[in-house]
């Protein structure tokens, strides 16, 4: 029964990555052709506060409707959003501001519903092993889901992607609510029903002002994030210029994902392990920025599209494999307390945040440079990753040796 548990649970992060792997360039796409990407900025902006008041609906209900209404409730939602896309788009086109900022918020409560399927079970201490292969499961399933668009978006036309949506979530609800039901089987009650307190922000916060390693932690988290924002601009920029017809759009960019993909499944099965091995927590965390920084400085001397997309599959494969698993491991050593509230803090508000800052950057350069945006936001990115650098180096050294003694630094 433990088995079937588990195997439903991998078949929910494959079915999750897949849909989101069609309907990504499908979203993108669609934005560069009704609008540009000059519109980015602004919908970063917008998706903050929305994806903040989500989160906090879905933290406040979850514990009153369950597991099963809550994900049938978010899949739905996401399905309509994305069928009424396929359909309303080309007389209507201003909904798809609203899909586009939606896709950003329903993925991360789509993970949340596995994360608290295992964390309120029984089997959390020994769930911790199905990680990694949850993690492989969605990576497999981003890639076979981004193959689509990429191959066949001239022939499908890429408002018809939209409509995966709803036959990939009947299945992943299926899966879902057998998983549910063979956990509460397997622990012989309801799940969630011992949960009575929601992680809180104010807490976090509070946490990581008096705590000088969580507060680089914040900062390496902001930069990461700054630095993958102002690479999709630039990327989607020259992708706007670059290529002009909708379906041809949407093909390359679920080529480039598809590359995001296979390169972050690479890296997530032996690029951490190797760096931390030879180079240990700060050495490995000195590198993340050094090979960003060596691409950026290719870009610099010879600006090209395809510069640009090489830059952008390297910033989003290392920061959803490299940076993601060496960052987990920074909270290793935390407390208990830190653990749950200040890393709620950090992964929902100062995640999400980071592209407000990089929006309201993007705007400013759009008023000052002009024509010269680009040039200005690649200028910009070299100075973040410079910025990061120097944090390793001076900030992370000293708090590093004192919470990993053991490690190799």
């Amino acid at each position: 029964m433990k088995k079937s548990f588990f195997f439903c649970i991998l078949l929910v992060a494959f079915l999750i990555n897949c849909e989101y792997g069609i309907t990504r360039p499908a979203s993108n796409g669609l934005l560069l052709s009704y609008f540009s990407s000059q519109m980015m900025p602004w919908i970063w902006l917008a998706t903050v506060p929305l994806n903040l008041f989500v989160v906090m609906l879905y933290n406040r209900y979850l514990t009153q409707v369950g597991p099963i209404k809550m994900l049938g409730c978010v899949a739905g939602t996401t399905a309509v959003i994305n069928s009424l896309t396929a359909i309303i788009a080309p007389i209507f086109p201003h909904w798809i501001l609203f899909q586009f900022a939606w896709k950003d918020v329903y993925i991360l409560l789509m993970f949340k519903q596995i994360w608290s399927l295992i964390h309120s079970s029984q089997l959390s201490q020994k769930a911790k092993y199905l990680y990694g292969l949850i993690y492989a499961m969605g990576t497999i399933g981003a890639v076979c889901g981004s193959l689509i668009p990429g191959f066949l978006a001239v022939e499908l036309g890429s408002k018809q992607l939209f409509f995966a949506t709803l036959p990939l979530y009947l299945f992943l609800f299926f899966f879902y609510r057998k998983a549910v039901h063979l956990q509460e089987h397997i622990q012989g009650s309801p799940l969630l029903q011992d949960v009575k307190e929601r992680p809180r922000l104010h807490l976090g916060f509070s946490l990581i002002g008096r705590s000088p390693f969580l507060l680089a932690v914040v900062c390496l988290v902001l930069l990461m994030q700054a630095s993958v924002g102002l690479m999709e601009f630039q990327f989607n920029a020259h992708l706007e210029k670059n290529i002009l017809d909708l379906d041809g759009r949407t093909a390359y960019m679920g080529q480039m994902l598809s590359l995001v993909n296979m390169g972050s499944g690479v890296l997530q099965l032996v690029g951490a392990g190797v760096l931390v091995h030879f180079l240990g927590m700060r050495g490995s965390h000195m590198m993340v920025p050094l090979i960003l920084l060596t691409s950026c400085l290719g870009l610099v001397a010879m600006p090209s599209f395809g510069l640009i997309s090489f830059g952008f599959v390297l910033t989003k494969a290392i920061d959803f494999s490299l940076f993601g698993i060496l960052r987990e491991m920074l909270y290793i050593p935390l407390k208990t307390e830190e653990k749950f509230q200040a890393k709620a803090v950090i992964d929902v508000f100062v995640h999400r945040s980071a592209k407000a800052l990089v929006s309201v950057g993007i705007l400013v350069l759009n008023i000052w440079a002009g024509v010269k945006l680009l040039s200005w936001v690649n200028s910009t990115l070299f100075a973040l990753l410079t910025l990061w650098v120097v944090v390793v180096w001076f900030s992370l050294r000293r708090h590093l040796s004192s919470r990993y003694r053991n490690s190799p630094l």
